[in-house]
């Protein structure tokens, strides 16, 4: 019953906002644009990848008979630095995962062995109307009645004597986030809404990427772009010190998650929320 009620409420979200897409929008991150892919990922080494903070993608989806471009800027913060980023994750195999991007980030080098990292990667995703003669320009924004997104391998490190390189997830909820899924397995991820935020923290052991432990799934409404803020911190003094952090971000929803999404209450939409509840309740007298 409450997964019924939250695709109700999501579909009235969407018909109030104007929104008439079916179904969220299948996002392949596969046709970089110009990018000079100068590296390979050293876990994969068949699978290329770029040294620079900024890709920029064509034809990553459809809607509404526009083509949709993309940009994804990768802003280090803290104590750590940028290493790469991987369009079309994993492209050299036939099966999932494939047209994501993956990347990562690690502790800075710079730093004396003794201390303690924190800090982390901001990831900005923006999408453009890419149909035409518009095809490579990144001039006008799109906005996406619904997208969803699935971020994967955001999990965390022990070493032999039990410290550890933490990994969290942060997401907006000003970007128009309307919802979440996670894993339920004890050692998912675990949601703490912060009121303007979300916090995902990472269980702090490794998980396979397919597996939903340490993956979130999502879901927008009304947004030309969104922030996800990967953050860490790396113990001093362990045998991994500088060993990057990766995670990576899909767009075709290949991750199975059990269970009803978790709707957000976002203080700009309360009234929107509000409008649908009232409108499903007026939907159920009527029908009773």
């Amino acid at each position: 019953m409450k997964n019924t009620f939250n695709t109700a409420l999501l579909s009235l979200a969407l018909f109030a906002t104007g929104g008439v897409q079916a179904a969220p929008i299948d996002l392949s991150f596969d046709t970089p644009y110009l990018v000079n892919l100068d590296t390979v990922i050293h876990f994969s080494p068949a699978d290329p990848a770029t040294s620079s903070n900024v890709m920029r993608f064509t034809n990553v989806g459809t809607s509404g008979g526009l083509t949709l471009d993309a940009r994804v800027t990768a802003t280090p913060f803290g104590d750590y630095v940028f290493d790469w980023q991987a369009p079309n994750y994993k492209a050299s195999t036939v099966t999932e995962p494939n047209g994501d991007v993956g990347f990562t980030y690690r502790r800075d080098a710079s730093l004396p062995a003794d201390q303690q990292a924190e800090g982390g990667l901001v990831y900005l995703f923006e999408l453009f109307d890419g149909t035409g003669a518009k095809s490579n320009t990144y001039t006008d924004p799109f906005v996406a009645d619904e997208l969803a997104i699935i971020v994967y391998d955001v999990d965390g490190e022990l070493d032999n004597i039990g410290n550890q390189q933490s990994e969290n997830l942060r997401v907006f909820k000003s970007d128009g986030l309307f919802s979440y899924n996670t894993g339920n397995n004890p050692a998912s991820l675990t949601a703490n809404d912060l009121g303007a935020s979300i916090l995902f923290e990472g269980p702090g052991t490794n998980f396979d990427e397919d597996d939903p432990s340490g993956a979130v799934l999502l879901n927008y409404i009304n947004t030309s772009n969104f922030t996800l803020q990967f953050e860490s911190i790396t113990f001093a003094d362990i045998f991994f010190l500088d060993n990057p952090v990766f995670s990576a971000i899909d767009g075709n929803l290949w991750i199975d998650f059990e269970g009803p999404a978790v709707v957000v209450s976002e203080p700009e939409t309360l009234a929107l929320f509000s409008a649908c509840l009232l409108g499903l309740a007026s939907f159920r007298r009527k029908a009773s």
